[in-house]
């Protein structure tokens, strides 16, 4: 009989909303669809049987690409904390004060020896359009033990990674934005556009 691939997607929980800032939001930002190398997003689920080897499971696929899914997480979180005036999915022509881009360097079912783990790792940075200066940058990566071992299980651990990695650059940002903000716009007079070196 012919087999046909099951889909499946990432499941976030809704993010929690924050409270405003007190000295208020920052100009609106833009985000840019994350990327990911090819073989992360092609479509099949990835496991790696030791650390050199890549494999596919060739009947378990995402049903939307990973890349929109997370940064669909991230875009909903930031409207959640009102950091920014507006969130918006970068279009060609907006007039974002910010652009927040990033790469999903890993998304992906390790296993090592009985034990079987979920591996994400998410980099981002945030530009200031008006400075074209990286104003915030972070590396979050988080891993998390797959107890039930069948391929929903998988998945629910790689969601799992997936948010906790996002959420600690979201709460990354919260912390270190406005202080970097006000220090470049301390230090930087208004026809000054070149970044600090």
């Amino acid at each position: 009989s012919v087999r046909y691939p099951t889909s499946y997607v990432l499941n976030f929980p809704p993010p929690a909303p924050r409270a405003a800032l007190s000295n208020g939001a920052l100009g609106p930002v833009a985000i840019r669809e994350f990327r990911c190398p090819e073989y992360l997003c092609e479509g099949r689920i990835v496991y790696r049987p030791s650390p050199e080897e890549v494999a596919f499971y060739e009947y378990h696929r995402w049903a939307m690409n990973p890349r929109q899914a997370i940064t669909q997480y991230l875009e909903d979180g930031l409207r959640a904390q009102s950091l920014f005036q507006s969130v918006t999915v970068r279009e060609r022509g907006s007039e974002a004060a910010y652009v927040l881009s990033g790469n999903i360097q890993r998304l992906e079912e390790v296993d090592q020896g009985r034990d079987v783990h979920a591996v994400c790792t998410i980099s981002a940075q945030l530009l200031d359009t008006r400075t074209r200066s990286v104003v915030w940058s972070h590396t979050a990566s988080e891993t998390v033990s797959v107890e039930k071992r069948d391929i929903a299980g998988v998945v629910s651990s790689l969601a799992a990674a997936a948010g906790t990695a996002a959420d600690r650059l979201l709460k990354s940002m919260t912390d270190e934005l406005p202080a970097t903000t006000a220090q470049i716009g301390s230090s930087t007079r208004p026809e000054e556009t070149s970044p600090r070196t």
